[in-house]
């Protein structure tokens, strides 16, 4: 993917050790959650439509749209609870969209810890990425998300 020069290169608060900390259906999962952020911030770009085909070039046709809809649903629920804006890194530009920010640090942690069996843990990056507001809703939906996972884990890749 191009560096995108309109995409100003994220400062210090992106994790410098990117996507590279994390397994392929994390890696999609935080690209398809970014799609989405990105409509919100510019609906005119429609980037949610692009979280598909990714999904379904990693996953295969039947795969994929379970995953796109856990991680839609995930990150509705984080945006229901959340109120402050999310920071997110560009998907369209590969300099920046290698790098993860502290709020998408957050949801991934979130995400990893369940997928850990670390509830706890999971409560408290929920809490924090929520600003202390109900995680109940994120949490479940982060849950469902896991098991779509669990299940990618275990069913052959896409094209084999």
């Amino acid at each position: 993917m191009p560096y995108d020069r309109s995409c100003p290169n994220p400062g210090p608060r992106a994790d410098r050790r990117g996507m590279d900390t994390l397994d392929p259906a994390l890696r999609c999962a935080l690209a398809i959650a970014r799609y989405q952020f990105q409509s919100f911030a510019m609906p005119e770009l429609e980037s949610w439509s692009r979280a598909l085909p990714h999904a379904d070039r990693l996953f295969g046709r039947d795969a994929a749209p379970g995953l796109v809809c856990a991680v839609q649903r995930a990150v509705h629920a984080m945006r229901c609870a959340r109120k402050s804006v999310f920071r997110f890194s560009n998907p369209d530009c590969g300099r920046c969209a290698a790098r993860i920010t502290g709020h998408e640090r957050l949801l991934m942690n979130t995400l990893r810890s369940i997928l850990a069996d670390r509830p706890s843990d999971a409560e408290a990056h929920a809490m924090i990425l929520c600003e202390g507001n109900d995680t109940r809703v994120l949490i479940d939906e982060m849950r469902a998300l896991a098991q779509v996972i669990r299940r990618l884990d275990r069913a052959p890749a896409a094209g084999a």
